[in-house]
């Protein structure tokens, strides 16, 4: 992997204001992002993200998206099987908190998300824009996934259960999901020609708006790094692994369907991104015996630094050489 492209990212605008987020909380400051301001700021970059990937869709026809949105699909199934199969058979960790952590490992982040179409766009990387819309198919599957897991394993019987159409519906209006989906409707309807007169506000204050939203997720982050320091050692590294094994899957997957190195590096960040929006919700609900700040601090103290400052580098680069591997 190319260290100068590990370290441009390292120092990009977006992964230094994360950073600053995180020091504000370990120094104990008063820096906070209003509660409305940090939502209107996520509903942007979500909104940005959906739009580019209807629009791109509208270009290149339904057909070209199926078979990637049916990859999305069981590659979320796969996962989220091997985190719990890993959690409970190599770990020994309880099934309940085994189940919790497939749903956040195998459910999607939508700010790595982000992150890789600005580390690709940065780069000059040319990618298969329709890719983030595969977002909901591979999120859903996982976290519908985990359910099941954690039931047949005894950790949701409490007597509340929700069915599983019920979690599949919340799954699908949870925020990061509902405004993806309704960005994607929203460009798909309208295309290039329809949506011009908007795009540029969308696309040319969107980089400016992500840092606002990485300072926000630093801050975040920071406060959930203490509960790293209870984390069993195993459950420490095997989750630390996991991005890394899940983006390198992801990206052998995508080449294998015909995505590009820029499209497999996206399909990849799906894939390796650990949820802090719609799995704690889905499953704190589903799997009440689970600890849920175990989860969370897993996700935004350990998976997400790794994927915003090592892993999207590393997914690019292994994307390249798999590529190359297969048009030989």
């Amino acid at each position: 992997m190319s260290v100068d492209l590990v370290l441009q990212n390292i120092i990009s605008p977006p992964i230094l204001f994360f950073a600053l987020g995180v020091l504000a909380t370990l120094l104990n400051s008063d820096l906070k992002i209003p509660d409305a301001a940090g939502a209107a700021i996520a509903v942007f970059v979500l909104i940005s993200i959906g739009l580019r990937a209807g629009v791109s869709v509208n270009q290149v026809g339904v057909g070209a998206v199926a078979l990637p949105a049916l990859l999305a699909v069981i590659t979320g199934i796969l996962l989220a099987i091997l985190v719990y199969s890993v959690f409970t058979g190599i770990v020994r960790l309880d099934k309940a908190n085994a189940a919790s952590l497939a749903g956040h490992y195998g459910a999607v982040s939508s700010i790595t998300l982000a992150l890789s179409l600005v580390y690709l766009d940065n780069i000059g990387a040319s990618f298969e824009q329709f890719v983030p819309a595969l977002y909901p198919f591979m999120d859903i599957a996982a976290l519908i996934t985990a359910v099941v897991l954690g039931r047949i394993g005894g950790a949701g019987q409490n007597g509340k259960n929700k069915t599983e159409l019920r979690l599949i519906y919340e799954a699908i209006v949870s925020k990061p999901s509902l405004l993806l989906l309704g960005g994607f409707i929203i460009g798909f309807a309208n295309g290039a020609e329809g949506t011009e007169a908007i795009m540029p506000f969308y696309a040319l204050i969107f980089p400016g708006v992500l840092t606002l939203f990485m300072l926000d997720v630093g801050l975040l982050a920071g406060s959930r790094l203490p509960g790293l320091l209870a984390v069993d050692k195993k459950v420490f590294a095997v989750g630390l692994i996991l991005p890394a094994v899940h983006g390198l899957i992801a990206v052998i997957l995508a080449t294998v369907i015909g995505l590009s190195p820029g499209g497999a590096t996206i399909f990849a960040a799906l894939a390796a991104g650990a949820s802090y929006i719609s799995a704690p919700s889905v499953m704190r609900t589903a799997i009440p015996k689970a600890n849920p700040s175990l989860s969370l601090a897993m996700a935004l103290g350990l998976v997400f630094p790794f994927n915003v400052t090592v892993g999207i580098p590393l997914y690019y680069q292994a994307a390249q050489l798999v590529s190359m591997l297969f048009t030989r």
